[in-house]
């Protein structure tokens, strides 16, 4: 029965228990958490899926959960959250990465109840999807070590991208399509941040890009509600394709209403993507060839590190909601992708992606695509029966 939420087969109990670290160490190349990969926590459900350094899954479990859990929800709408962790980082019970994640998705239950209580429907279950892999190999206590495998976690993360991951967003995808085309209003955002969003982008970058070819006074397609990068460790080369494709649209002098498809965040004092980054990669401009100014800099440089590529300021604001979006370029105007650059009390650093004003401006992104979507559904509302 449509609207239904069948009852969840996640495992309660919380995730698996955590050995200590050691003042110096190696990460073993295996998983951290239950082949079982679903977790009941109450109000949310969360998903756990690893990946190894080959972009194999170490559990084929893990997978099996999330795809039989979407089986279970194909009569009902859900909000999906993905997130893909990024350097120096794993998929521990206690990766700070993780435990933030969780506490998005409470955040994101509490909203959806506050939404759909106003609005007069049943709210939608969450379902967070944290995906693993070895975004740290060594380790110590000094943070000498972790930050010698740059090069290292960077060719394994390029690997993750173009492995079974796809095979994870290729059935989110399903999902939410299938429910689009019933008339239903499931919600999918795909994060990534660091290496992560590398693998997102990767694994993504052949959708995003057959989205930004569609004629300009037609709706831009999406693989999910939102793909967002934060801090993304991922060369502005990747990005040019798109940033060419916007170029034409901004000359062809066609404007869109439609809420973004596409966002790239980076703080401004990012320093592991806005120094680190260049410098790791500045043998490429050696090994390669580029043509004039802009492929140099896009070889080495974020995408979010390259003034030309920006769209937005994002800035701290005194006023509800507690930011303020500027645009900063005429394609800002005419594309639904987003290169957005952050002062350091939205997002303070590589690591400080949780803030709460961040936060803010996501969910508002977020439910803005609902209200954009309802719009364009005349037939069909998601108010469902109580």
């Amino acid at each position: 029965m449509e609207g239904v939420v069948p009852q969840s087969t996640g495992v309660n109990g919380g995730l698996a228990p955590q050995e200590p670290r050691r003042a110096v160490g190696i990460v073993p190349n295996a998983a951290h958490q239950a082949p079982r990969g679903l977790f009941d926590e109450g109000a949310y459900e969360l998903a756990v899926v690893e990946f190894d350094d080959q972009g194999r899954c170490y559990e084929r479990a893990q997978m099996d959960a999330v795809a039989n859990r979407l089986d279970a929800l194909a009569g009902a709408d859900a909000i999906i959250v993905v997130f893909v962790h990024g350097w120096k980082h794993d998929a521990r019970s206690d990766d700070t990465n993780l435990i933030s994640f969780q506490d998005v998705l409470r955040q994101t239950v509490a909203q959806e109840v506050k939404a759909a209580a106003a609005g007069g429907w049943r709210p939608r279950p969450v379902l967070g999807v944290f995906v693993g892999w070895r975004g740290m190999s060594f380790y110590d206590r000094l943070g000498i070590l972790d930050n010698v495998t740059f090069w290292d976690r960077q060719e394994a993360g390029r690997r993750v991208s173009v492995g079974s991951v796809r095979e994870l967003f290729g059935r989110l995808r399903h999902y939410r399509n299938r429910r689009k085309d019933a008339g239903g209003a499931p919600l999918l955002v795909i994060v990534g941040h660091s290496f992560g969003g590398m693998i997102v982008y990767s694994a993504l970058a052949q959708s995003l890009i057959e989205a930004a070819t569609v004629p300009v006074d037609e709706v831009t397609p999406r693989f999910a509600d939102l793909v967002l990068l934060v801090n993304p460790a991922v060369e502005a080369e990747r990005y040019l394709p798109i940033y060419d494709l916007v170029n034409v649209r901004m000359q062809q002098q066609k404007g869109t209403d439609q809420p973004p498809v596409f966002v790239c965040a980076t703080a401004k004092n990012d320093w592991a993507t806005g120094l680190a980054f260049p410098i790791g990669n500045a043998f490429s401009l050696i090994s390669e060839s580029y043509r004039g100014r802009e492929e140099r800099q896009a070889m080495v440089n974020t995408i979010g590190h390259l003034p030309w590529m920006k769209t937005h300021d994002l800035v701290g604001s005194n006023v509800t909601p507690g930011y303020e979006r500027i645009p900063v370029s005429p394609q800002a105007n005419w594309s639904p992708f987003w290169v957005i650059s952050t002062t350091p009390d939205i997002i303070d650093g590589h690591n400080g992606i949780f803030k709460d004003k961040f936060l803010s401006f996501v969910a508002g992104l977020v439910f803005e695509q609902v209200a954009y979507s309802m719009s364009k559904r005349p037939l069909r509302t998601m108010a469902q029966p109580r």
